[in-house]
């Protein structure tokens, strides 16, 4: 009856903590967002000769605005109360297994489950804290998970959400399932001859259930205020994205924040691409950004989307792309200013070709390549900010020694 009691007590504790990071995610997410709206922004005082009927057209359109977050944070909620997670508990056999095991490297074990996501994915739970006595010094959450994946014949990788190290006090601990594949990124950039700033910005990050994301901003322009612009968009998308949102849900909000900011001129676009490192199923989503590329062996596939930056209309429905990627593919990003001024105009067909012949090389290196060539092609004149962005994906041989 106590160890019953002692199972529904941890559930219970598991479950109220599950939902109470996601609410407290949606809360932050919510708090950045009206803060975003909030900022004062230089411009921004009354015009006398404005008129009401600028006044009125201007309201009805805020209003349009804050009803279309409202949706966004009803689904949003919908969402997290829908989630669902099942305890499975080993059996008693296995469990000693484990608690002996980690005890023979310094860690006390307890409460041990396995637990299913709504996803199907799996995740193991487990009360984790050192012991008094300890032969071979500090424990990570990382070393713990290398141990698990021996004792339980199973690839596992520490959650974000542990903590670093594994102190005496007990803290419950979750380990992931490996994803299945891995990745290398590679990055080459060029600053418009005239400036000392690049104006475009982008960032490589996991969020949500091990997703590699690519995102990639340019500012428009260039200089200091274009790379202003280009940073803050990637710092809302990367801070969205690892909140939990999904990539729709995302780009609809950021256009919502940028609309207003400034004139069709100076908008900034978003290009993002969401690559799920268990199925190999990859998402692009645009916003005035150019063409990207998938590379499959010496076949390339151009991926477009919406031709209007951030900010361009109240409202956004972005389209996603959808794709598969194996292993040996490669992504392809870039903003603009590598396909402008080509001789003999069709940048993205000449692109192509080049990136077809391009084979056993990493993602900087490829990163490079096209950049070098894009310049050659302008007599080696730089007229505009480039940046292109390549992650190669690779699937893990499961038969490896863990």
């Amino acid at each position: 009856m106590k160890n019953r009691e002692s199972g529904n007590t941890a559930q219970s504790a598991y479950l109220l903590e599950y939902g109470r990071r996601k609410i407290r995610v949606c809360a932050d997410t919510f708090q950045n967002l009206a803060q975003i709206f909030a900022e004062e922004r230089d411009g921004e005082e009354e015009q006398p000769e404005r008129t009401f009927f600028f006044l009125k057209k201007s309201l009805v359109k805020e209003r349009q605005l804050f009803a279309g977050n409202l949706r966004e944070m009803a689904e949003l909620m919908n969402r997290a109360a829908q989630e669902s997670v099942r305890f499975l508990r080993l059996g008693s056999r296995r469990q000693k297994q484990i608690v002996r095991g980690l005890a023979r490297e310094g860690l006390n074990a307890n409460e041990i489950y396995l637990v299913q996501r709504g996803n199907g994915r799996m995740e193991l739970s487990v009360l984790l804290s050192a012991r008094s006595v300890r032969e071979r010094g500090t424990h990570t959450a990382d070393e713990a998970a290398g141990l698990l994946s021996v004792l339980l014949d199973m690839r596992l990788v520490s959650a974000k959400r542990n903590p670093f190290f594994i102190g005496s006090e007990p803290v419950c601990c979750f380990f992931e399932e490996e994803p299945s594949y891995v990745y290398l990124t590679g990055t080459a950039r060029a600053v418009k001859e005239t400036e000392t700033m690049s104006g475009d910005n982008f960032a490589f990050f996991e969020a949500g259930d091990a997703s590699l994301v690519l995102a990639l901003s340019d500012g428009m322009g260039s200089g200091e205020d274009a790379c202003r612009d280009s940073e803050t968009v990637v710092d809302m998308a990367e801070s969205m994205l690892e909140a939990g949102l999904d990539a729709q849900m995302t780009v609809r909000l950021m256009n919502s924040a940028m609309v207003g900011e400034g004139s069709a001129e100076n908008l900034p676009t978003l290009d993002l691409c969401c690559l799920d490192l268990y199925e190999g199923e990859c998402t692009f989503l645009k916003a005035g950004a150019a063409a990207s590329f998938i590379k499959r062996g010496s076949a390339v596939e151009k991926i477009t989307g919406a031709a209007l930056p951030l900010g361009a209309f109240g409202e956004m429905q972005p389209q996603p792309v959808q794709r598969s990627v194996s292993d040996g593919d490669y992504i392809i990003m870039m903003t603009d200013g590598l396909l402008e001024g080509w001789p003999e105009g069709d940048a993205q067909k000449r692109l192509e070709m080049l990136l077809s012949g391009m084979n056993g090389i990493s993602p900087a290196e490829m990163a490079g390549i096209l950049l070098r060539s894009a310049i050659e092609q302008r007599g080696g004149r730089i007229r505009d900010d480039m940046t292109v962005l390549c992650a190669g994906i690779w699937e893990k041989d499961r038969e490896d020694a863990i």
